[in-house]
């Protein structure tokens, strides 16, 4: 992986810092506080969301915080600050775009965020188009529409290279690689699902799959049926629904027609606002005494969730559906490996921000920080804002080879780059190694249960991340 070496002052790459405390003068010597700072925008959901995805924009000011405490990102031969303006899209994907396209009116170089898998594809494919170009980091959304194409699918002429994000046979996005996520996406996480499903309850061997009828629904529901059915199981019936609109009596009849055949287990994908909603729609029809064609399974089905179901507390359900998710019920997502060194810096870092910060709940916390990170660091290898070069350091700044850099190692990771070496980013949710497409690959998924409290727990690992690379020696190490 070449890399342009970048003379930069000496006294810049030779500062060192003492038990935790700067040496006076050394972070002068990397980063003019005094220039114009580099302008991320962040679109977010900060309301009309569950908890934990408010919540994750802590992680932009925990990002923001490493970066102008140490170096700043590298624009030519020295650091200038970031700067972060933050708007809510409202979850709402009309106003995913306006608040993008706000954010670089407002002088935003590069977007973060974009919310979930039906917000932030729009909000992407604008900066994609803008001229010039803005580069896209999401961190929520597992929509597969934000996949790009391939080398090998650009040299296809079989394949349609679509303009705008696609989900479908024969099409990509051709994104130009502008494009990353530092999430997991809906077919991958559908795979592991139903692999999951599988050889936990070899006996169960029928599924129904109620699913969003959107852009990360349909390849989640792809993935689930075609593993399942690989693996040796049948899908009775697929049932979509729509939107954040659906009612506890819309819910009974689509549940009502996903259970006709009989199945043994649900897979579902709504998130923690429609769970509730699901859950009291199911013992409502269990509880009915006027139905008469209840399906022999009904009272025992096992409930499969396949998105993230944890970003809430339960507690406040009717007692009858919250003993339904304590004890037929479970959630498989990404997960995290709290042993690990690089979420233990990170949850360190988010302390030092936030002092009274908690364990995370879901992923959305990580994936946050590591989608600002790999902005960042892409920016800082690039030396310039322009959108293609930053673009083309998004895997080099990930993948291996390279010196290993972790949360925390701003300072580190800097000096580096600035020297043109390799580094290989090692996120707080995962390796964050990015494939061709722009997606992240690593990622750990976790069995969450839900405790009799109301709390979501993780419970263990599935199918753990890819150990974590063999990081070469930084030979010039200094006392970061």
């Amino acid at each position: 992986m070449a890399k342009t070496t970048v003379l930069i002052a000496l006294a810049c790459l030779l500062g060192t810092a003492v038990a935790g405390e700067a040496t006076p003068g050394w972070k002068k010597r990397c980063l003019d506080a005094s220039a114009d700072p580099v302008k991320f925008g962040a679109n977010w959901q900060l309301s009309a969301s569950p908890p934990d995805v408010i919540g994750s924009a802590d992680q932009i000011e925990v990002a923001k915080f490493e970066i102008n405490g140490t170096c700043g990102i590298r624009l030519g031969r020295i650091g200038v600050p970031l700067a972060v303006e933050v708007r809510d899209n409202h979850n709402d994907p009309a106003q995913s775009v306006a608040v993008t396209q706000a954010l670089i009116n407002a002088g935003a170089v590069a977007i973060v965020g974009g919310g979930n898998s039906n917000n932030a594809p729009p909000a992407a494919d604008l900066a994609v188009r803008h001229i010039p170009p803005i580069p896209f980091g999401a961190n929520q959304a597992a929509a597969d529409s934000l996949s790009g194409c391939t080398a090998a699918e650009l040299a296809d002429p079989a394949i349609t290279k679509s303009p705008t994000p696609v989900y479908a046979p024969g099409q990509c996005w051709n994104h130009h690689g502008l494009v990353f996520r530092t999430t997991a996406t809906g077919f991958q996480w559908g795979t592991v699902g139903a692999r999951y499903a599988r050889e936990t309850y070899p006996t169960l061997t029928t599924a129904a799959i109620l699913f969003r009828n959107d852009d990360f629904g349909r390849p989640n529901r792809d993935g689930f049926r075609s593993t399942f059915t690989e693996l040796g199981g049948t899908v009775l019936a697929e049932v979509p629904f729509v939107g954040m609109a659906v009612t506890v009596e819309q819910f009974k009849a689509l549940l009502r027609t996903a259970t006709a055949g009989n199945p043994s287990i649900v897979a579902i994908n709504p998130n923690a606002i429609l769970l509730r909603r699901l859950m009291q729609a199911y013992v409502e029809l269990r509880d009915d005494p006027t139905w008469t064609a209840r399906p022999l399974n009904f009272s025992t089905l096992r409930f499969l969730s396949i998105s993230t179901a944890t970003g809430d507390v339960y507690s406040d359900l009717a007692p009858a559906a919250l003993a339904v998710l304590v004890n037929q019920f479970e959630s498989v997502q990404p997960a995290w490996d709290a042993s690990s060194l690089a979420f233990q810096k990170w949850f360190a870092l988010y302390r030092t921000v936030y002092p009274n910060a908690q364990p995370p709940t879901s992923g959305f916390y990580m994936s946050a920080y590591d989608a600002v990170i790999v902005m960042a660091l892409a920016i800082t290898a690039a030396g310039t804002t322009d959108g293609p070069a930053v673009a083309a350091k998004f895997r080099e700044v990930t993948n291996p080879p390279g010196v290993c850099v972790y949360p925390g190692e701003w300072r580190k990771a800097f000096r580096l780059l600035a020297k043109g070496k390799d580094i290989n980013y090692e996120g707080a949710l995962g390796s964050v190694d990015l494939d061709e497409r722009g997606n992240a690959t690593g990622i750990a998924y976790g069995i969450f249960n839900v405790q009799p409290d109301g709390t979501p727990a993780l419970m263990r690992t599935f199918q753990p991340a890819a150990q974590q690379s063999v990081c070469e020696p930084d030979e010039e190490e200094d006392d970061e």
